[in-house]
């Protein structure tokens, strides 16, 4: 059952929500694309998960460029992980607004007046939480019984296993994600977009930029000189809609200090048991 506190800022938000629309003179088109939305988001389920099976990835590149800000995905190596489970989605504002509430979590931002809740609008309950900081990420996904992935994790999902330089190939296409390419300036709800893994993963390339459980360092073998290694920050992955990633790639690297409030969000992995892996076996067959 719904713990009544979450209860209760469900139907805060849903009611805010009604409210706003009530006072739109929505015009027939807008209806409609509302309404097409809505069936798209029916099929979102908030902290659904994928499993990602255990075995190696290509992780990196060897196609870095001359730019000093790209040494970081430099070089191109293989990986083995365990099998793992991670959110199909990016948490949503809702989902924040329920952990906020259910735990009376204030988060980091609030002191300084510019955390999530100034882009938590009512009609935004399905758009990525942003302007969260890496502690935030940590307990929210905490509170879930989960965990933030490592940077591993989140480019295997991303990724998948061939090397490709975007979730759904090698082209570049403006049309699957949500960059400064898309001309929306802004979040989309989740799972609005084409912006799928090869596992089934959601929103990895655009829509908001996600905290990851890994401090920036070099991978091995990697002896360029990034004075950005020893500063102890933690790694961001992904690009927003304010980022032109027309020449990004899903490999590429990104880290802040943990205390930084833009437009970092966060989606959540956890440890996959033998029984999970067994049932996934399973269902296959």
């Amino acid at each position: 059952m719904m713990p009544r506190k979450v209860l209760c800022a469900f139907i805060i938000l849903l009611c805010l929500f009604v409210l706003s629309a009530c006072g739109k003179n929505a015009e027939e088109t807008q209806e409609s694309e509302a309404s097409a939305t809505a069936v798209e988001q029916d099929q979102v389920v908030p902290g659904e998960m994928v499993l990602i099976p255990a075995g190696e990835f290509i992780m990196g590149s060897n196609n870095t460029g001359p730019k000093k800000d790209s040494f970081g995905a430099f070089p191109e190596h293989k990986v083995n992980l365990p099998a793992y489970w991670i959110d199909k989605y990016e948490a949503t504002n809702l989902e924040f607004l329920e952990f906020s509430t259910s735990t009376s979590y204030l988060g980091e931002g609030a002191k300084a007046g510019k955390d999530w809740r100034n882009f938590a609008t009512p009609d935004k309950a399905m758009n990525p939480v942003a302007s969260i900081t890496w502690k935030d990420a940590y307990e929210y996904c905490k509170s879930k019984g989960k965990r933030l992935p490592t940077e591993a994790e989140w480019e295997k999902a991303a990724r998948g296993t061939d090397g490709r330089d975007f979730p759904w190939g090698n082209e570049w296409d403006s049309s699957k994600t949500n960059t400064y390419e898309a001309g929306l300036k802004n979040s989309v709800p989740v799972g609005q977009f084409p912006d799928i893994s090869p596992f089934g993963v959601h929103d990895m390339m655009g829509n908001v930029q996600e905290w990851l459980d890994s401090t920036y360092l070099a991978y091995p073998g990697n002896a360029k000189n990034d004075p950005n290694f020893q500063k102890k920050l933690k790694v961001i992955r992904g690009f927003s809609s304010r980022f032109f990633a027309r020449k990004g790639h899903i490999w590429d690297r990104s880290a802040w200090p943990p205390d930084a409030l833009y437009d970092f969000g966060c989606r959540c992995a956890k440890d996959a048991t033998p029984e999970d892996v067994a049932k996934a076996a399973q269902g296959k067959k």
